[in-house]
């Protein structure tokens, strides 16, 4: 798929004049988003893909939504929202740990910015194997437990994850704002659990811009820094964390 990409005017619009200046001078127009791009190449107008994590589909939580280029697309999420969802085929409120469909019912099952929030990832993964087709894939992107804004979300509590949303967020409600645990998060982790449970497994490190940091212009200058210096060198210290497994047969 041609392009794909995030908007920096998605982190922009509740920017100060000065940070808005800061960001277009080092994120002009948009950064390269490796997810959806890696998405859409694996897809194909006969599979049948289920979204974990789906959400209602408000604000920008549709960019990767697939209606209409796959036979069938199923969202789940543990908030009640995701029953209105316009942008699935189907809707199921539940968790990823007790999916209701039954074995080998999918091609591709993805996830984006949600493995963090699993309690218990092992029977997650275990869960989405039972439901995928032999061969079939695995593709979600996780944000890394090394990397400093999640170390920092690690110890900071619940309430202050929802205030950053309503400050920030890209569209979800408090509703859709859960508990994080970090427990599928670093490579070695990850590797061991898919392996475990039947997959094989490439694991890729993207940096991206120090959005968390956008509260003052020191705070974020000192974050573009890290990512062009220290980043570069130590790839577990990125940002986001994409993972592409498939089923082994």
């Amino acid at each position: 798929m041609a392009n794909i990409g995030t908007d920096s005017r998605v982190f922009e619009e509740k920017l100060s004049p000065s940070l808005q200046r800061l960001w277009a001078r080092f994120y002009p127009g948009h950064y390269p988003c490796r997810f959806p791009e890696l998405l859409f190449q694996h897809i194909h107008a006969s599979d049948h893909v289920l979204e974990i994590g789906a959400g209602s589909g408000r604000g920008r939580q549709n960019h990767i939504a697939m209606r209409g280029k796959v036979a069938r697309y199923v969202g789940i999420d543990p908030a009640a929202s995701v029953l209105t969802n316009p942008y699935l085929d189907e809707a199921y409120q539940c968790k990823a740990d007790s999916l209701p469909f039954a074995e080998e019912s999918f091609d591709l099952v993805f996830h984006c910015f949600v493995a963090e929030h699993f309690e218990f990832p092992l029977a997650c993964n275990r869960e989405i194997r039972r439901v995928l087709k032999p061969g079939g894939l695995l593709l979600f992107q996780t944000p890394s437990r090394y990397y400093y804004p999640m170390l920092a979300a690690q110890i900071t509590p619940h309430w202050f994850h929802e205030f950053y949303v309503r400050r920030f967020g890209s569209g979800r409600t408090e509703e859709e704002v859960f508990p994080t645990f970090y427990r599928l998060n670093d490579d070695r982790t990850i590797a061991g659990q898919l392996h475990s449970c039947g997959f094989t497994c490439e694991i890729e490190h993207h940096s991206i811009p120090p959005g968390y940091l956008r509260f003052s212009a020191p705070s974020f200058l000192a974050g573009v820094l890290f990512e062009r210096t220290i980043e570069r060198k130590f790839p577990a210290l990125r940002g986001w964390i994409i993972v592409l497994a498939r089923k082994i047969a």
